[in-house]
Order: C-alpha cells, then sequence, then structure tokens
C-alpha cells in the first residue's frame, strides 16, 4: 500500500473511523485518574452553571414586587434555617435521581420554597441573592478550571503516546516504503496531523461533552418552568442542522485537500534543502521557486475556500440564536401578559437565562462540529501509519542466532520492487564462513538488492536465503541483523559526537577503550584525535565537518565495534577521490581480516585479492570465480577489466 499524498486522495474515510476512535480513547483510558476527575469537574460545573441563573427567579418575583404580606424572615439565621428545613425535607423524600426529578415532589418542594421567599424581607433576600450568586459563580469556575487542567493533562498524554506509537511504526516499515513515499509526508503526519487531532479532535469533543451537559442542565430548567414554551423554541433548529450537515461535508473535503498540499509543500521544501548544492549547481533557484510557488498557491486555494465555508458557522449560529431569540420573548411575553397563565416574571426571566444560556454551547458546538470534520481528516492520516503492518514480520516460532558458524545460501532468489521489474533473477549462491566475496557489475545489475536483501530490508518475492542452514525468515530479526555491519556508498552520520556515532553500530554497550579500538582499526583515530574534544567532538549534520573519507572511516568503525561477524561494503569507495580512498581501502584490508565480508565494487581494483567475485549483470549472476578464473572464461569479467584498467595497462 502506497502512502504518499497523492494515494490519501482516494483514502475511504468511513471505513475505519469509529475503530479508531475507540482505539484512542482505550489510549486514554491508561490516565482514568485524569479522566474520572475531568467528568467529574465537568459535571460540577454544568450544574452550578445552570443553578446560578435560577437565581433571577427570586429577584424579579420576591424582590422587585408590592408584598401586602409582613415579612416573618427578617434575620439572615433565620431564613437560613427554614431554607434548609425545606431542602432537607426535598432530600429526605427522595433517595435517587430519579425520584429527585419526579414532577410531584418537585412541585412539592417548590411551593415550600416559594412559602419561604414571599415571606422573607425582600432587602435581605436581595442581599442573600447576591451573596449566593458569588459563591455559586467562584465556586463554577473552579470546577472549570480543574476540567480544563485535567482534560489538558490527558489530552497531552495520549498526544505523546499516539506520536510515540507513530514513530514506533515509522521505525519498523520496510525500505520499500521509504522508497515509495516522501520523507516531507511523514514528517507532516507525525507533527501537524497528530496536533490538529489532538487539538481538534481530543480537546473538542471533550468541550462538546461539557456543552452537552450545560445543554441539558438548561434545558432541563427550561422544560421544568414551561414545557410548551421550551418546544415551541426549537422550531428552527431542523433548518439549522441541515445547514451544518452541508458545510460539514464541505469543510472536511477541503480540510482533507489542504493536508495533501501540506505534505506536498514539506515534501518539495525537505527535498530542495538538502539538495541544495545540485539547485545552485545547476541554477535551477527559478524553477525551484516556481514550483514552490504552484504548490503553495493550490494550498491557499484549498486554505481559502476551507477558511470561507468555516465563516458560515458564527453567522449562521447567530441568526439561530436571534431567531430562537425573539420566538422566546414573543410567546412568553403573551404567557406572562396573560393574567390566568400562572407564568410569572420571574420564571419568564430564569427561562430567557436558561435558553439564551443554551445559545452558546450550541455556537461552541456548531464550532467543534466544523473542527472535528477536519480532525477527521487528520485521524485517518495518522490511523493510516499507525494501522498499517509492515512488508517484514517475523514468524512467530523465529529461531535466536548469535552466530554465524557454517554459510550463507542464495537459493533460486527472486527479487520484484512492486510486483513489476524483477531486480535479482533466480539467483544461486554459497559464501562460506570466512570468505571474501566480491559482487561486481554495471550500475542496476542487482548486487545492493543482493546484500540488501540478507538482514531483510527486503524480503525475496521467491526462493530462501538461509543463514546456517535457516531460512532468515525463520531467525529472530534482531538476531539476524546484528550478524552483520554494513558500510554504505553513502557516509551517513548522526548529529552528535564521534564516540556516540561509533557505539551507533553496536547494541549492547561499549567502553570507550572499545569504541578507540574500532577507530584504531578503521584508521580513524589519527584525524579523532585531532579534533577539538577528540571523541566528544561534535559532528554537523551529515558530518559536513568531516571529508569524505574520516566520514567513511567513521562507518567502517562503526560497522566493527560490534564484532559482527558478516561485514558488508556497498561501494564504500566509489564517492572517494584517489588519497581517500587508499586510507578507506587501508581501513577495510584491516577491519576485515578474520571475518566473512561481502564487497560491492565499484572499482576492480579493490577486489582482485578477493577469494571469490560474482559478476552479475541485468539482476542474474553471469559468472563466479576467483580474479584469474574470471578473465579466461567471463567475458562479461573481462569486459568491465577491460574498461577500467586497458588504458593505464594494469594488470
Amino acid at each position: 500500500m502506497v502512502l504518499d499524498a497523492s494515494s490519501l486522495e482516494n483514502t475511504t474515510f468511513r471505513q475505519f473511523t469509529m475503530r479508531d476512535v475507540l482505539r484512542i480513547y482505550r489510549m486514554m483510558s491508561k490516565y482514568w485518574v485524569s479522566l474520572t476527575f475531568g467528568f467529574l469537574f465537568m459535571l460540577g460545573y454544568a450544574l452550578f452553571s445552570g443553578v446560578s441563573i435560577t437565581m433571577v427567579i427570586p429577584v424579579f418575583d420576591y424582590v422587585f414586587v408590592p408584598r401586602n404580606v409582613v415579612p416573618i424572615y427578617t434575620h439572615f439565621p433565620e431564613f437560613m434555617s427554614a431554607l434548609g428545613n425545606v431542602l432537607s425535607d426535598f432530600f429526605a423524600k427522595t433517595d435517587s435521581i430519579g425520584a429527585m426529578t419526579d414532577m410531584s415532589h418537585l412541585e412539592s418542594f417548590l411551593a415550600q420554597l416559594k412559602e419561604v421567599l414571599s415571606t422573607t424581607d425582600p432587602l435581605l433576600l436581595l442581599y442573600s441573592v447576591c451573596g449566593a450568586l458569588i459563591i455559586l459563580t467562584l465556586i463554577k469556575n473552579i470546577f472549570f478550571f480543574f476540567n480544563k487542567l485535567m482534560f489538558a493533562n490527558l489530552r497531552g498524554k495520549t498526544m505523546v503516546d499516539i506520536r510515540d506509537l507513530m514513530f514506533s511504526k515509522y521505525l519498523n516499515q520496510s525500505m520499500i516504503f521509504y522508497q515509495e513515499n516522501k520523507v516531507g509526508d511523514s514528517i507532516v503526519r507525525i507533527s501537524s496531523d497528530v496536533s490538529i487531532m489532538s487539538e481538534l479532535f481530543i480537546r473538542a469533543m471533550f468541550d462538546v461533552l461539557r456543552d452537552l451537559s450545560l445543554l441539558f442542565v438548561y434545558a432541563r430548567i427550561a422544560i421544568l418552568l414551561n414545557t410548551r414554551l421550551f418546544l415551541m423554541s426549537l422550531i428552527v433548529l431542523p433548518v439549522f442542522s441541515i445547514v451544518m450537515a452541508f458545510l460539514g461535508k464541505k469543510i472536511k473535503k477541503y480540510a482533507k485537500r489542504i493536508q495533501i498540499k501540506f505534505s506536498d509543500m514539506f515534501s518539495n521544501v525537505e527535498e530542495v534543502m538538502s539538495n541544495m548544492r545540485i539547485v545552485k549547481a545547476f541554477s535551477r533557484e527559478d524553477h525551484e521557486l516556481n514550483k514552490f510557488k504552484e504548490i503553495n498557491n493550490k494550498f491557499y486555494k484549498y486554505w481559502r475556500k476551507s477558511v470561507i465555508y468555516s465563516a458560515f458557522n458564527v453567522p449562521i449560529s447567530e441568526i439561530n440564536g436571534v431567531m430562537t431569540g425573539v420566538l422566546v420573548v414573543i410567546l412568553g411575553g403573551r404567557l406572562v401578559l396573560a393574567q390566568d397563565s400562572g407564568f410569572s416574571f420571574g420564571s419568564f426571566t430564569a427561562f430567557m437565562f436558561a435558553i439564551f444560556s443554551m445559545l452558546h454551547p450550541m455556537k461552541n458546538i456548531t464550532k467543534a462540529y466544523t473542527e472535528i470534520r477536519k480532525a477527521l481528516v487528520s485521524l485517518d492520516r495518522v490511523f493510516t501509519i499507525i494501522n498499517r503492518k509492515s512488508e517484514i514480520t517475523e514468524s512467530e516460532n523465529a529461531i535466536a542466532k548469535q552466530a554465524f558458524e557454517k554459510s550463507i545460501e542464495y537459493k533460486d532468489v527472486t527479487f520484484t520492487y512492486n510486483q513489476k521489474s524483477e531486480a535479482l533473477k533466480e539467483i544461486n549462491l554459497s559464501i562460506r564462513k570466512g570468505e571474501k566475496v566480491a559482487l561486481v557489475g554495471s550500475s542496476g545489475s542487482g548486487k545492493t538488492t543482493f546484500v540488501n536483501l540478507l538482514p531483510r530490508m527486503y524480503d525475496v518475492s521467491a526462493g530462501e536465503i538461509l543463514v546456517d542452514g535457516i531460512n532468515i525468515k525463520d531467525i529472530k530479526l534482531l538476531d539476524l541483523r546484528t550478524l552483520f555491519g554494513t558500510v554504505t556508498q553513502e557516509s551517513i552520520l548522526f548529529s552528535d559526537t564521534v564516540a556516540n556515532n561509533i557505539s551507533y553500530g553496536s547494541l549492547s554497550d561499549v567502553s570507550l577503550d572499545d569504541i578507540k579500538e574500532a577507530a584504531r582499526i578503521s584508521y580513524a583515530d589519527e584525524f579523532i584525535e585531532t579534533l577539538p574534544g577528540k571523541y566528544d567532538a561534535m559532528l554537523q549534520q551529515k558530518g559536513s565537518n568531516l571529508s569524505g573519507g574520516q566520514r567513511q572511516r567513521i562507518c567502517i568503525a562503526r560497522a566493527i565495534v560490534g564484532n559482527p561477524p558478516i561485514l558488508i561494503f556497498d561501494e564504500a569507495t566509489s564517492a572517494l577521490d584517489t588519497e581517500a580512498e587508499q586510507k578507506v581501502q587501508q581501513a577495510i584490508d584491516q577491519a576485515t581480516k578474520n571475518r566473512t565480508v561481502i564487497v560491492i565494487a565499484h572499482r576492480l581494483s579493490t577486489v582482485l585479492s578477493a577469494d571469490k567475485i560474482v559478476v552479475m549483470d541485468k539482476g542474474r549472476i553471469v559468472d563466479t570465480g576467483t580474479h584469474a578464473e574470471l578473465l579466461g572464461k567471463c567475458d562479461r569479467y573481462r569486459t568491465l577489466y577491460n574498461l577500467q584498467f586497458k588504458n593505464s595497462g594494469g594488470q
């Protein structure tokens, strides 16, 4: 499965979304303390938000109205005692949440409460309500703060786990994956897409839950105050829902295109920056700038359309809110003005507070809906990687193997890239322990593919490779790769100390003496000792503060520091000048003593003394033998030899 940006355009999202969403929540469940307390604080915030708006009822119904009754409760302790009796009586009669919301109990409770409020001194009641409102607001915002804190911890830890899992998946993909996919796209997925998914999907989902709990509380209060008026206020909701569904579909569409173009842009920048020397050498700055502008302009067009569709959210929510508010004011106002309706001005005010308090969470949910639609694209891109299995897998009963004892055998090995052209065809070869085997042939003959199959960078398409008679697919992958030390044509080093770059070649802890010994064998010690800091000297990106020959000698030290029984040199000297090549060749000769060695040779002069030379052409083995034998019997080898030595007259 190719996972470049363009192929993502055709990815079907619906088929695995819910499974992936549930997987995120399973990852969150590890942090159950933050999750549990987050929900508790969220419910507390919603509850106290609802209670606080009911404070307007006593103010408008029992404070700012004329009274014909002499107040009974004129002091705060008396008022609180009466209020406490009403509450204790209510809770004594209810033993569950269902009983607490039973209308008969509520009506009895409200009647007793109204009796206390109507016989309380208006000024005392005003002070009490104002004080209660301050306390409720304080408690509500404490719950809000800790709700945000708990969910922030939960979101942050989950994002760390997702990134760790993604990077682990990337590390375990086969080399085919990296040949077919852009590095820039991988970086965008692991950085930008995870952030979008976390910020917009995880955060938005919890914000939606909080706003839904607020809506439930406010709606419950409105229903208790006047059920008929509440139902009538929902008339405009269906139209609003249809419009939001249309916008959500459009937003998701362009969010997907934005991420694809973002990946293309990042990949383009990464590729150009990594190859700036070639860009400048051929004066292609204008070409690359125009190419970048084209990608950037497409990104802008998609981004602009996404912003336009998103911009409809607030106006539509606002229109919906105003229409609902106008409807409530007209219908509710008529009830208040009707003498026999029993709907007081205080109840109507509380009802309006409840309805208008619902508008803000509804607006937030609308906004979150569009954000979640965008985040679904990133969810898709992230879990495409997380759910992807590498082509290179370890068998269930894999065998442990720490030593190389007898031989390596290729039996009828064929390998095909992407089921198209055969890179290797029916390869048969045996390499005995202690042999130095050289692979020669023109570029594209299959030499590098031959050695890449050994540590299972790729798996054979047909045939088998045996190490000491065991199929390499049946050997534990870690053990198999530990058998080999590899030096490639490109001297790849990390931005770290010299010592750490050398020790990178061993999975076991190595001492500084071991590092120095590997450097001595590879003749790297002669220049390392002159560096500021010596083995603690920091290398620049790709080891750019060293020469090509110096970098390659550190690579050889890295290959041998773990003392692997088999060494692979993939054209290790082909990119070097003559002087550097001689030094590296000396290092190779020293490092390969008493080891099994496979050398891919660009220059035949470096392999004339090999025990066995394998001549390859067009993915096949043409012939094998020593240098002298091949000169006498192999036309292809003779042609390669004459091309390199005839003009110089060398033998």
